[in-house]
């Protein structure tokens, strides 16, 4: 399925229970705010130019590099302006999918390690063999042939166990290097990690990093595209599905969210996914 970065821009959710793949060209200056999935990211970058944000780490993409995107890690795509295009391919995978794709001594979903070391510049041989298989897996998405969903999953299976091989450093490969480091989106992202179920307001955020409000909020959304009340927001989201998972009350994951009744944690949530709590529980 071919989109383009105005559908990538309206819809960061799956459709499909299973995977989704998409193959995206163009120079778009445009930028999007950092946000994060409830499924795994695979991402190839087959020509252009192209820098991305992970957390508080920005990388310089080139031809070949390869990003695996762990659930609710906060992420975009920095696009360069300028007249050359870019294309690259992206895979999204549900949990349940991969999970199904694994077995006892084969965890599939190891390489989605949630850390820098996610950004991959790949070898020769080895980036020809990512690519025929991206490749392959697009084609096959968008086929109506025999077998299609047999076939997907195959290569699906494939490719996960190849990206597997190069996390664990067995082919060809190295890390990307970081070209920039924002210490301010770190000061932020671990103040509102270390009191996410309080009541915080940009007062309290500004006065530890011995900031002006004004300033901050400023700088903040030039590094990372968002306010830093939707950053809060995201990161209460990422915690209340994970306490969800583990059984807690839903009164009990609003309060340790840091929402002061039901009601706020209700909204939010309805806003951020489409779903109520209960449906989203139901759909576990």
């Amino acid at each position: 399925m071919e989109q383009t970065l105005t559908e990538l821009q309206l819809r960061q959710h799956m459709l499909r229970e299973d995977f989704e793949v998409f193959h995206f060209t163009g120079n778009n200056g445009v930028q999007i705010a950092l946000h994060f999935h409830d499924f795994f990211e695979c991402s190839l970058l087959l020509s252009g130019k192209l820098s991305y944000q992970i957390e508080s780490a920005s990388f310089a993409e080139q031809p070949g590099d390869l990003l695996l995107i762990s659930p609710n890690q906060l992420h975009r795509p920095l696009f360069v302006h300028g007249t050359e295009p870019y294309e690259r391919i992206v895979f999204w995978l549900s949990r349940s999918f991969v999970e199904r794709l694994s077995d006892e001594k084969n965890d599939l979903s190891a390489c989605f390690s949630g850390g820098r070391e996610g950004a991959i510049r790949l070898g020769g041989a080895v980036r020809a063999q990512i690519t025929r298989l991206f490749s392959e897996l697009l084609s096959a998405s968008n086929g109506e042939a025999f077998g299609r969903e047999l076939l997907c999953r195959s290569l699906a299976a494939s490719l996960l166990v190849h990206l597997n091989r190069i996390a664990r450093g067995t082919a060809d490969s190295a890390a990307l290097d970081e070209i920039h480091v924002s210490p301010l989106v770190q000061q932020v992202s671990s103040y509102l990690d270390a009191h996410i179920d309080e009541a915080i307001s940009l007062d309290a955020v500004a006065q530890a990093a011995f900031l002006s409000k004004y300033y901050l909020e400023r700088k903040f959304k030039e590094e990372t595209g968002a306010s830093i009340y939707q950053m809060l927001l995201q990161k209460r989201m990422i915690r209340a599905r994970n306490l969800m998972r583990e059984g807690f009350p839903l009164m009990q994951v609003a309060m340790r969210c840091g929402f002061a009744d039901y009601s706020g944690f209700y909204k939010a949530f309805r806003s951020a996914y489409g779903v109520s709590p209960r449906e989203y529980l139901a759909q576990m």
